[in-house]
């Protein structure tokens, strides 16, 4: 779907999120302590296979350029060539995942990052990708897979995700227009009590169904309402 982008240049900006993202996402790579309480035996820590909490893009300048929160549900199944130093340290996964995200988005990798990356068309026309990642931030309501690609993730599981990680996010950002993709993110925010903006999935098969793109639009105009 959609033409692959060109990649852009690793010399041109770099792709870590602002500081206050990293020291909220840092605990999550660590590992998670939730792989020993609620994501135990349900959600996987596989780095050298690409199961690390992943996903996450944007935010490049300081929480106060940030004028679009993108809330999608999880992340999909790694991609087949995707991994990760099981022996790395936390910012060494955070600068490899957000950098492997960035190209997918910049690229336009599978249909949800093309997806994505025309929702920041609609929101932000005319810029470049980096550009565009400095107004924007990225993130999933549960930061990693889910036991079966598109299928449920365990209520509790969402939830400690949730006030672990999304919360804390999504107050950094307090001027941002929050937009929560698909039903699954949008039913995670509504439980955590936080302002939204609804819009289709990005991904299939959300992504196709009948409305989806009018949704995106719509959701474009609240954030061109909030001015610059």
């Amino acid at each position: 779907m959609g033409t692959t982008r060109t990649r852009a240049s690793p010399e041109a900006f770099d792709p870590l999120p602002c500081a206050e993202v990293r020291a909220i996402l840092r605990p999550a790579l660590a590992p998670c302590p939730e792989f020993e309480g609620a994501c135990r035996g349900c959600m996987r820590w596989a780095p050298e296979r690409g199961h690390i909490p992943r996903g996450c893009c944007g935010a490049l300048g300081c929480p106060e350029d940030v004028r679009v929160v993108m809330v999608v549900a999880e992340p999909g199944d790694p991609h087949p060539a995707e991994s990760y130093p099981p022996d790395a340290a936390p910012d060494d996964l955070l600068a490899r995942c957000t950098a492997y995200a960035f190209e997918c988005f910049a690229t336009g990798r599978d249909h949800y990052h093309a997806n994505a990356r025309a929702f920041l068309d609609l929101c932000f026309p005319g810029m470049p990708i980096a550009k565009q990642l400095r107004h924007a931030w990225i993130t999933e309501s549960c930061l990693c897979s889910a036991p079966q690609e598109c299928g449920r993730v365990p209520a509790p599981v969402a939830r400690r995700c949730a006030e672990r990680y999304l919360v804390p996010q999504l107050g950094l950002f307090r001027g941002a227009t929050v937009v929560a993709f698909g039903a699954k993110a949008q039913a995670r925010l509504h439980a955590t009590g936080l302002g939204f903006v609804p819009a289709g999935a990005l991904a299939p098969p959300g992504c196709n169904r009948q409305g989806t793109r009018r949704s995106w639009a719509a959701a474009a105009k609240e954030v061109w309402a909030q001015g610059p």
